[in-house]
């Protein structure tokens, strides 16, 4: 009986070469190939501080090394150097002289003849010319002369039959009111003292407008007749 042949080995110049992968694709390991990871970005607020830090320690360095000057300066006796001084303002304009008005003219001092028109009985004195009036004892003045207004002709009547002016002659304290108060003219009479027939008194009033017929002093001088004349006490005018 005949023996099948038996199968054939391939030759060692026969073995199989290793398979190549298929033309388009990438190896294995190729494929398994990853990317390294990202790191996440760092955020900028820290950065922020840092930098403010940085600043802020730098202006400490500058604050430091500027004291460091100061002292140095002073322990050697030379002190820093001043600021240049400002100019010096404009010098101001002389002012102008402040004239003044002149005093208005007083009353001058008595003459022999105006005392000698007054006679040394009466205390009270007034020269209806001159515009002054003045006190007096047994023909000596004491207060005066002062300025004084008397009144002017108005054609009222009373007090005078043909005039309202302050009418001359001898005549005595009547009575006294220190809030007098004219009903007729409805003006103050403050300080007055009554003298003749028809109301005529020395009184505080204007010097520089007249009166119905009394005698106007200064507000001082009215109250100085009001203090030394008494009842009874002689008044002359002339």
């Amino acid at each position: 009986m005949r023996r099948a042949p038996a199968p054939r080995r391939p030759a060692a110049s026969e073995a199989r070469a290793p398979a190549r992968p298929a033309a388009g694709r990438a190896p294995a390991a190729t494929l398994e190939r990853r990317e390294p990871p990202r790191r996440p970005a760092e955020p900028r607020e820290p950065r922020r501080r840092t930098g403010f830090v940085l600043v802020l320690a730098f202006g400490v360095l500058l604050a430091m090394g500027a004291v460091l000057v100061v002292f140095s300066g002073a322990e050697s006796g030379t002190a820093p150097a001043a600021a240049a001084p400002a100019p010096a303002a404009p010098a101001a304009l002389p002012a102008a002289p402040v004239v003044e008005p002149a005093p208005p003219p007083g009353p001058v001092a008595l003459t022999p003849a105006e005392l000698a028109r007054c006679p040394a009985t009466s205390v009270a004195c007034v020269d209806l010319a001159r515009h002054t009036a003045w006190l007096q004892r047994d023909g000596r003045p004491f207060t005066g002369p002062l300025e004084m207004l008397p009144g002017t002709d108005t054609f009222r009547r009373p007090p005078g039959p043909d005039s309202s002016a302050t009418p001359a002659g001898t005549f005595h304290v009547l009575r006294k009111e220190r809030n007098g108060f004219s009903t007729e003219f409805h003006e103050p009479m403050n300080h007055a003292v009554y003298f003749a027939p028809g109301g005529i008194a020395f009184h505080e009033g204007s010097l520089t407008t007249s009166s119905n017929g009394c005698i106007h002093l200064s507000a001082a001088d009215a109250a100085t007749f009001f203090d030394t004349l008494r009842i009874g006490d002689g008044v002359t005018t002339f």
